[in-house]
């Protein structure tokens, strides 16, 4: 595979389309030995007050946000910190649910827009607690470097990412903002909404929220298979890979 092919990376000597089409690939093992696992989150998030969502829909967020949790990777800076350096991502996943929220900028289910960008925003801090400093803090702290790497504008080769979010019904075109103006308005619009939910709401909404978790999962557990059977793993995330390959083992 030449450089041109390989890019955008996920990481250093991995593509980002590898990356997508592996963490796709995990899920969907995932599904198949948990098959209960959309209904759970239906029943659950239901409980928890939100309108009764249908299991076929929680499967399309699963695999949307395990698609797209590294799309922010796609930016020139990152890449061009790729090839010097070896790596260098800092806030992707801002990026990545600015992306997020533009696919899902129709959906009329807002509560579900909103755990879906939790869960992509979060999907490096698993399971954390104080929602509203960890999600509203993130953008606060990261928003000037966030907004640098975004007026960088996409790396040249983005569009190889094509052959797989084309899985996902998606394409280079409807999962990025066109420019950084449209980037600058979606990412403004996303503060806005997290800010009302996370922030001046978060009391009477805070039963639900904290359910994030449950879309995250899939998300890490894709993630983390995938980065450590492409990427020679350390030793000292084997207990943890080991941990969450017994998610996947029909045993």
């Amino acid at each position: 595979m030449s450089m041109n092919q390989a890019k955008p990376y996920a990481y250093r000597n991995q593509p980002l389309t590898d990356h997508i089409i592996g963490c796709l690939k995990h899920l969907e093992i995932f599904l198949q030995t948990n098959p209960n696992y959309p209904q759970v989150v239906c029943t659950r998030l239901k409980d928890a007050g939100i309108e009764y969502i249908e299991p076929s829909i929680i499967e399309d967020m699963l695999r949307l946000g395990t698609g797209i949790h590294d799309l922010g990777k796609a930016y020139r800076l990152y890449q061009e910190r790729v090839e010097r350096y070896g790596g260098g991502f800092k806030d992707h996943e801002v990026l990545s649910a600015v992306s997020c929220y533009k696919i899902m900028m129709d959906s009329e289910n807002r509560e579900l827009k909103v755990l879906m960008l939790m869960a992509i925003l979060n999907h490096h801090q698993a399971f954390r607690e104080n929602l509203p400093n960890i999600i509203t803090g993130l953008l606060d702290q990261s928003a000037r470097n966030v907004l640098r790497v975004a007026s960088s504008g996409l790396c040249d080769t983005v569009h190889n990412l094509d052959q797989a979010l084309e899985k996902l019904g998606l394409s280079v075109e409807s999962a990025f903002p066109r420019d950084y103006q449209e980037f600058k308005n979606l990412f403004d619009k996303m503060r806005g909404m997290l800010d009302l939910y996370l922030r001046r709401r978060f009391d009477e909404n805070r039963k639900w929220l904290k359910l994030y978790n449950l879309l995250m999962f899939p998300i890490i557990l894709a993630d983390n298979l995938d980065a450590y059977e492409k990427r020679s793993g350390s030793a000292s995330n084997r207990l943890i890979i080991r941990e969450l390959r017994r998610a996947i083992d029909d045993e």
